[in-house]
């Protein structure tokens, strides 16, 4: 990623779509103890791990995220979760939950979860949300966006049966609705204005790519969405 974008997304509450409604429900429909070992995968600046230390104040929190300054604020904000600065198909120990939002993505969801599954405690479970297709037939701006962003992305359908073939078995799932979109796009839009002025060609080129893909979101949001699954070993 470049400066300009971490420029933009210093500060930020949190890297992805979510919140505390479907945060809660994956926790409690994965049967997540009072003193579970958790993984936030690709933490991002913690804004989950802050839902999850109150919903389950006594469990152990670990976040693991590449960005150092992510890591650097929840050490700050978040003393009682162990952050460490790392990657996320490689953490440590084991765990009840392996929460990641938004994050599998990047090197694969499901080499993601090949590389988590070990790390599971008997009876654990892996919540991770997507992004898929809602629609066979998205709008050209839509469907351009997406392959150029994320050309793996694939629909309901697709998603689940990959699940099946590589023995997962879905507890539950659900697609994540329009608070948890406006919790990331609200404080980024917000930052877009702040920075707007007097911003370099660099910056400018990072600010007029995510405005755009905030206007897609608002014209075509129906054809896509992120969707979040629990699912344990089958």
């Amino acid at each position: 990623m470049s400066a300009a974008f971490f420029e933009l997304h210093q500060g930020l509450p949190r890297e992805a779509p979510g919140d505390t409604e479907s945060l809660s429900w994956a926790l409690d429909l994965a049967g997540t103890p009072a003193r579970a070992r958790i993984l936030d995968a690709g933490c991002g600046p913690g804004a989950d791990l802050a839902v999850v230390s109150d919903l389950r104040p006594a469990a152990d929190l670990v976040g693991i995220d590449l960005h150092p300054p992510f890591i650097e604020r929840i050490r700050a904000d978040l003393p009682q979760v162990q952050a460490i600065v790392g990657d996320m198909l490689e953490p440590e120990g084991s765990f009840d939950l392996i929460w990641s939002a938004g994050a599998a993505y990047g090197p694969g969801v499901m080499a993601a979860l090949s590389a988590w599954r070990p790390c599971l405690r008997p009876g654990g479970a892996i919540a991770f949300s997507d992004c898929l297709w809602r629609t066979a037939r998205p709008a050209a701006a839509a469907k351009a966006f997406w392959s150029r962003d994320y050309p793996a992305m694939c629909d309901l359908p697709g998603h689940l049966a990959r699940l099946d073939a590589a023995g997962w078995r879905v507890k539950g799932a659900r697609w994540l609705g329009a608070a948890a979109w406006q919790a990331y796009y609200g404080p980024l839009s917000e930052k877009l204005a702040q920075l707007r002025p007097g911003a370099d060609a660099d910056l400018t080129a990072v600010l007029d790519d995510t405005q755009a893909e905030i206007d897609l979101w608002r014209a075509h949001g129906g054809d896509y969405g992120y969707y979040l699954t629990v699912v344990t070993p089958a």
